[in-house]
């Protein structure tokens, strides 16, 4: 599992096929929880922090601000269905 420092920008990234090939699904939702429980939610097309960088391949840059273990979760409908999900740690700053 990956290990970033407090304050870090995490690029995460997705890619969805179909058959092996690259598709756009017809929703696509990224979801994380940071180590404090707080959940955040963003949908492509409506949330510009979700990128699309070509057929199928999604990418969002999260503000790792708080120390400890981080979840996250893409999720696509529709034309593209699959979902798939992981984990980065981050540790506390320790100078402020």
């Amino acid at each position: 599992m990956p290990a970033y420092i407090q304050g870090s920008l995490i690029r995460v990234s997705a890619v969805f096929l179909v058959n092996s090939a690259p598709t756009d699904p017809t929703t696509i939702v990224l979801k994380f929880k940071n180590p404090t429980g707080t959940i955040t939610t963003w949908t492509f097309g409506t949330d510009n922090q979700v990128v699309k960088e070509s057929l199928g391949t999604y990418r969002a840059d999260i503000n790792a601000n708080v120390g400890g273990t981080w979840l996250f979760r893409w999720e696509g409908t529709g034309a593209a269905q699959a979902a798939d999900q992981g984990t980065f740690d981050v540790t506390a700053a320790t100078i402020a």
